[in-house]
Formats: C-alpha cells, structure tokens, sequence
C-alpha cells in the first residue's frame, strides 16, 4: 500500500472549508464539511465536471450488464450517488437498487431521486438479501485490516452465490522499474523534507493505493470465493474492479 496526498476534488480546494491534514484520515467530519461547500456552490449533477460524470456514467452502465432483471442491488459508500442516479434512472424498473454512506450529508441530492426506504446511513438494509453488493471508490479510505472487515461484513447481507464487486479509483501499477522505484522513494523523502520546513504542503492525506496482489488478498480474507478481477475498459477509461463470490452451504 502506498499512501496519497489530495488537495482538492471536484474543483473544489481542501483549504476553503477546512484545514488540511497530512497525518490524519479524512473522516465523516471531513467529507459532510466537504458535500456542505458542494452543495452550497453547486445546483445539481448537471452542474459537475463532464468527464467526471462521463466516467460514472459508464461504470453504471457496465455494473447494469452484471445484474439481470429483478435483482436486488446495495451501494455501498455510494458518495454523492451519481452512479446510483444513472442506475436508477436507466434501470430502475429492472434493478431494486439501494445506498449507503457514513456522510449523510453526501446524500442530499440522490434523496430527490430515490425512496427513503432504499437509503441506509447504517449500511444494512432493513429487510431482504442482495444479489450484488458493490464499493465504488471506497477501498482507499480504509487501512487493509479495516477493508477487510468491511467486506466480510458484507457477506450477511448477500444472498448464497451472491457477488461482492470493488471498483477501485486507487490501483497501483506494479510495472515500476527498480529506477523508476528509487526515483519516486527519493521524491517522496525531499517533499517530507520541504514539509518539515514549512515550505511543501502534500495535502489531505487521502488514503492509499493498493496492488492487485493487494486487492486479491482483501477478497480471499474477507471470504469470498470464485475471486476475478481485471479492468473496466472504455474509450474513456481503464479501471481495474474485483469481484467474489459468497458460497453456497
């Protein structure tokens, strides 16, 4: 795992609603402050970056090709939701689709859209079993140990065979030559250097970056079985997912 650094997101800098910290997680606190200044500055959806919502678009219309009529679907972290929006709008009478977040706050405008009982600030549904469960932009938030429990936690909620999907928007490459390696190590130890000296700010420290070892190890010890994984790819982008299956009894 590899830590990183952001100093803003969706063209809206850390410093403007709060004061950026490069050892503490960003938290709950954090991102409502976040989705408070967003939602002050923006209307709606339609209001956010274009290839922001490109991306989210196809990654909703791949997800839809996974699931066949009639399933029962949970997002889990969904964030703002745009995913969800675009899945409920163009599949929505196929789909029996619900969210979670821990920052409410996030939830503002996919309320507009979705019915209360298909939003849970505690991540469990009250009732019924899913067919699929997917994180979307989640797992680098959360130290190995963390994601593995919250996926495990995820297996109550599925139905026997169903799937845990993780798409990831922090995979790492691991193609790094040794060279390439040294010269990112010393980058990184001259901008701590700069930090200590009051003249370099990294950002918010944001979370980590993970290998698909990595990933492959948070799938096989939360228990999921059948374990896949490989990238989404479009015109527009290239994003890696992995997928496990919960076994039968």
């Amino acid at each position: 795992m590899k830590r990183m650094y952001q100093t803003e997101w969706l063209g809206i800098q850390f410093t403007d609603f709060t004061n950026p910290s490069t050892t503490a997680l960003a938290g709950s606190d954090f991102y409502n402050a976040f989705y408070r200044e967003l939602f002050r500055r923006y209307g709606g959806y339609d209001e956010l970056d274009v290839i922001w919502r490109r991306n989210k678009e196809e990654l909703a219309e791949w997800i839809a090709k996974r699931v066949p009529a009639g399933c029962r679907v949970l997002s889990v972290g969904c964030g703002l939701g745009y995913i969800e929006l675009c899945l409920h709008r163009a599949h929505g009478q196929n789909i029996e689709l619900h969210v979670h977040d821990h920052a409410s706050d996030a939830l503002n405008w996919l309320r507009q859209e979705l019915p209360d009982k298909r939003i849970h600030l505690t991540g469990k549904a009250k009732s019924g079993l899913f067919d699929l469960i997917y994180l979307s932009a989640v797992d680098y938030a959360e130290t190995q140990h963390d994601m593995i429990r919250l996926l495990s936690a995820q297996k109550a909620q599925l139905r026997e065979g169903g799937s845990c999907l993780l798409i990831s928007a922090s995979f790492l490459e691991e193609s790094l030559s040794a060279i390439q390696k040294v010269k990112s190590e010393g980058k990184d130890i001259i901008k701590r250097v700069l930090e200590a000296f009051g003249v370099y700010r990294r950002g918010q420290f944001w979370g980590w970056q993970r290998t698909q070892l990595e990933y492959r190890e948070l799938m096989t010890q939360a228990g999921y079985v059948d374990v896949v994984d490989g990238f989404i790819a479009t015109q527009n982008q290239r994003t890696y997912f992995i997928e496990g299956r919960k076994s039968a009894k």
